[in-house]
């Protein structure tokens, strides 16, 4: 019997993670047959002498190991265990990953149910069960997680959407689909490959991708060596190969869910609270234990007000070191540079140095940025008739800038 999916799962030492995943994998898929091919990149550790041995006791037949002489990295390893598959449907999988009970159903419902999917993947969360990936949202230049580290319960969360990629930390599509797309692109180094495949199912075969949320699993995240530092190298052979623009689709998916888009001190795009649910989280929280305002940050992770105030509660109550934490996620949350000159100072303050530095050495960035008027002005130019929100948002932070006109 040919099994429904293949699981592939790339992996380079940390023996300990791969051995965890695999458990997880043989008890929470239980009554499916499924094969699992694990390419290894050349591991020096146990991975070496033990893995055969484990696959072999938790799935028989149904398990191969490849390996390589050298590390080829993340596509690479893929490609090779996709043209090992015996079945119709690839299912990759980080081997920092723990499985859940149920979590495959869901995938393979949601795929069979609409040939429209290019693929799928689960809800990925953190060890504290707040969301690590439910898709990647797009600015001009960059990618980034959606809503990451929001509590699993937020209604942005649990809203269904159409994406333009996934993670292929846990991605289940057709081999067909994954062999006529070209595979993974391999001049990426650990970074992007994903990205780049997702947005050549959708450009090239008009596909759409979806989070199933019915679908969990936890993902320990980025344990592999290097796993990094190729990102900038990445993120530019992205771009390249995408002409040099994304297709933004933040501050869509932000006013779908109901937040307010704004242009930040680097001229990226960014996410916060709308003033009026600002206003109501805090009159609801004044008066209230520091333990009320952190539970109500951990359902808001917008809410830019409820930090500050909490800093200051903090600060006024003898505890400002356990603050700094809270004014560096303020400071990503803003993205201002004055946010960040003034959490240098209050991370000095209470001595913490090594925060204190890093929040002014992104202050001289964003101030840099801030008065890049090419920069400004190219960001413009990549929406200007294309996106008229943006466009506006734009000319908003030149005129804010600037004190003038906007060049046409």
């Amino acid at each position: 019997m040919n099994p429904l999916f293949s699981v592939i799962i790339p992996v380079l030492n940390n023996w300990d993670l791969t051995h965890a995943c695999l458990q997880s994998l043989r008890e929470h898929t239980p009554d499916t047959a499924f094969e699992v091919i694990v390419v290894d990149n050349a591991s020096s550790d146990a991975t070496e002498t033990e893995l055969q041995a484990l696959g072999t006791a938790l799935f028989g037949e149904n398990f191969l190991a490849l390996r390589f002489a050298e590390n080829r990295n993340f596509g690479p390893a893929s490609n090779a265990g996709a043209l090992r598959a015996k079945s119709p449907l690839l299912f990759f999988l980080n081997n920092d990953t723990l499985l859940t009970p149920g979590w495959a159903p869901p995938l393979l419902a949601a795929l069979e149910s609409d040939p429209g999917l290019g693929a799928v993947g689960p809800l990925l969360l953190y060890e504290d069960n707040t969301v690590q990936h439910i898709g990647v949202a797009f600015t001009l230049t960059s990618v980034s997680h959606l809503y990451r580290t929001f509590p699993t319960h937020h209604p942005a969360v649990r809203r269904k959407r159409h994406l333009q990629a996934l993670t292929a930390a846990a991605l289940l599509m057709p081999r067909a689909l994954f062999l006529e797309a070209g595979s993974f692109y391999e001049g990426y180094r650990n970074g992007f490959e994903d990205v780049d495949l997702c947005l050549r199912l959708s450009a090239d075969f008009g596909k759409r991708l979806c989070c199933v949320l019915e679908s969990a699993i936890y993902h320990l995240e980025s344990r592999t060596p290097g796993r990094k530092t190729a990102d900038s190298q990445n993120l530019r052979l992205l771009s390249k190969r995408r002409n040099g623009r994304f297709s933004p689709d933040l501050h869509i998916l932000g006013l779908e869910d109901g937040f307010e888009p704004f242009i930040s001190d680097g001229y990226g795009i960014g996410l916060r609270l709308r003033k009026e649910e600002e206003e109501e989280l805090t009159a609801a929280a004044r008066g209230k234990e520091p333990s009320f305002w952190y539970a109500q940050l951990r359902d808001n992770p917008y809410w830019a007000a409820g930090h500050r105030e909490l800093i200051s509660m903090l600060e006024k109550a003898g505890e400002g070191r356990e603050a700094v934490p809270l004014f560096l996620e303020l400071c990503i949350l803003e993205r201002k540079a004055e946010t960040f000159r003034e959490g240098a100072i209050f991370a000095a303050r209470h001595r913490d140095g090594k925060t204190s530095s890093y929040m002014a050495e992104r202050y001289e960035e964003l101030l840099r940025s801030r008065k890049n008027r090419a920069l400004a002005y190219s960001m413009l130019r990549m929406v200007k008739g294309r996106d008229t929100f943006l466009q506006n948002l734009y000319e908003e932070k030149i005129r804010e800038n600037f004190s003038g006109a906007v060049q046409p």
